[in-house]
Formats: structure tokens, sequence, C-alpha cells
């Protein structure tokens, strides 16, 4: 069985708080444990980091306690017919700047990277969101989501 660890990347050397058994349940971990314990930055690794140094207690226990684990468990399971392989999450933004050749953008970023994704979700020319599940999207993928969601939008418009 593969594992994948939960870190606390804002330190040096990453810290690890948790290990589980799926890409997708390390991710859920990080962004439950960021969201009760704000200022610390999360990230996930594809291997168990046991042995390395070691976030506080509180952070772990966060990361183990009965409320955190069945929230994850229950999300999981929600996704299980989109995602049955537990592949990581990504949530893709479009923005529309209003004039332009490159009227037109797109990014992409992992669900656990609560700083940014609340920047791109406050951000006033944001104007769609989709959700795919997998490795990180390509250049190429992303330009072809933007051109759906292009023609989408002008066919609304």
């Amino acid at each position: 069985m593969t594992y994948f660890s939960v870190m606390q990347i804002d330190m040096y050397p990453a810290a690890y708080v948790a290990a589980t058994g799926s890409a997708r349940s390390a991710q859920i971990l990080a962004r439950l444990v960021g969201e009760r314990c704000p200022g610390n930055v999360l990230g996930i690794r594809d291997t168990a980091d046991f042995h390395g140094s070691k976030s506080n207690g509180f952070i772990r226990d966060c990361a183990r306690s009965f409320e955190v684990q069945r929230l994850a468990a229950d999300e999981l399971m929600a996704e299980a017919d989109n995602n049955p392989d537990q592949l990581t999450k990504w949530h893709v933004y479009f923005y529309d700047s209003g004039a332009g050749k490159y009227r037109f953008k797109v990014n992409a970023y992992l669900d656990h990277d609560l700083r940014v994704r609340a920047k791109c979700e406050a951000d006033p020319e944001l104007v769609g969101k989709e959700v795919i599940y997998g490795e990180s999207p390509t250049m190429e993928t992303l330009y072809l989501m933007l051109d759906a969601f292009t023609s989408r939008w002008m066919a609304t418009a």
C-alpha cells in the first residue's frame, strides 16, 4: 500500500502531520487541518514520512480527531462516483478581464491550497469554476477547458 503524508510545509524541514492511504484523503486532511489551524500551510507528499521532524502535537491531534476523520470519510464517500481512484482534486478558475484578444484567463490550484483559492474566489474578474481530479493539469488541458468555457460563455452572452 502506498502511503501519502500531510506535511506542514511552512517550516524547514517540512514537519510530518499525518499519513493516509490515498492522495485525495491526504489532500482532504490537509485542507481540514488548515481550516482548523489557520496560519499554517499544509501540503501532501506521496511517501509516508514517519521518521522526519514532527509538527506540534495540537496540529497532529487535530488531524487525528474524530471530527476531522469523519468529515474526511464523508467527503471521500460523497465523491466516490466521480473520483473512484481517490486522485487529487484541482479547482480550475476562469477569469474575464473584459477586453482585448486575451480577455479570458485560466488557472488551476490544488484543493488544499486554501490561501490561493481564497484569493481566486475573491477576484472580481472570476466568472467560472470547475473541478477536475487527477495529476496536475497540463497547459494543453487548461487551454482546452478555457476554449470550452469561452464557447459556453459567449453562447449565453
